[in-house]
């Protein structure tokens, strides 16, 4: 299996959060940011302005279960509603990473930038068809906990891989023998091609909050795919099998569920068509690069999806 490193998912901005003064820019766009949505077991990035400088260097969890605090870092979730139901739960911490966010040297509060990645506990109550508990994550330093800040729970938030530890910025999306499909290692008909993703949910059995996945691994149910093969074609929501469009193949999985040997990581085997469509072959040179012949969408029946871009190989 590859080497893979987690993306950061969403910008959480905590400015001032210990009591420092003057304005920081944390992002830029055309509105304002979305509330970050998280789902039971995710792992995500959490982007965290005000807290003071730890390390020059990435900081990562040496030991499993994963801990809850990294150099003095923690972050807790909380949950309540109006029937006075209440609960928190302190999030384990995968690695720490801090950038200086200022065009000057100076490494103050206001300028270090902290990327928290964290999983958030499949403990988080979710209720997608009524009023779901009302959710908060804090940031705490050193003992001295920050503000809290509202974000969205949901029951899934399927992300795809897309950084491998080879350099380049596609799926990561693995042959049988553990080898990336790539430009230069496209997929076969018919072959088992395994999609690496985050945010799948709860499984069955459930899983362990900050634990390494066992064997046998748990399964995700309710996960649909189907195919695109459009060059370079983005993810669209996979129709349901007996309602897909011309054109758009649907499947179910070989497997969906999480990852052994991993924490919060979940896999999707798929088993391509015995037979391709004419496609073009993938190839980056040009000025109409094919980075993807194939892509591969994934979701829930009624919640989130993503879609892996990977290069097949065209029928000869």
């Amino acid at each position: 299996m590859p080497r893979f490193r987690l993306t950061s998912l969403y910008l959480l901005a905590l400015s001032h959060a210990f009591g420092q003064t003057g304005s920081t820019l944390v992002g830029a766009g055309y509105g304002p940011p979305p509330v970050a949505s998280i789902a039971p077991g995710q792992v995500l990035t959490l982007w965290v302005t005000g807290l003071k400088v730890i390390s020059e260097s990435p900081v990562s969890a040496a030991t499993l279960p994963l801990p809850t605090e990294l150099s003095g870092i923690s972050v807790s979730l909380t949950q309540n509603d109006n029937r006075a139901f209440s609960a928190s739960f302190p999030v384990p911490l995968l690695s720490i990473e801090q950038t200086n966010g200022c065009s000057d040297s100076l490494a103050i509060p206001e300028c270090i930038v902290t990327g928290i990645t964290v999983q958030i506990p499949f403990e988080l109550i979710v209720d997608p068809f009524t009023s779901p508990p009302f959710t908060q994550l804090a940031v705490s330093q050193d003992r001295v906990a920050g503000r809290s800040f509202g974000v969205s729970n949901v029951q899934d938030n399927i992300h795809v891989l897309t950084t491998c530890g080879d350099g380049f910025s596609q799926a990561c999306a693995t042959h049988a023998d553990g080898t990336l499909v790539s430009i230069a290692s496209p997929a076969k008909p018919g072959e088992i091609v395994t999609i690496y993703a985050v945010g799948l949910g709860r499984s069955t059995p459930a899983a362990q909050t900050g634990q390494v996945t066992p064997i046998p691994a748990p399964v995700v149910p309710g996960i649909n795919v189907n195919f695109d093969f459009r060059p370079n074609a983005g993810p669209t929501r996979p129709a349901l099998l007996e309602t897909n469009p011309p054109g758009f193949l649907g499947v179910s999985p070989v497997f969906a569920g999480l990852t052994p040997g991993q924490v919060g990581l979940y896999q999707i085997n798929v088993r391509l068509p015995e037979n391709f469509p004419a496609v073009p072959p993938c190839g980056n040179s040009g000025f109409h690069a094919v980075l993807s012949n194939l892509t591969i969408n994934i979701g829930s029946f009624f919640f989130s999806f993503d879609g892996a871009q990977i290069c097949v190989q065209p029928t000869r």
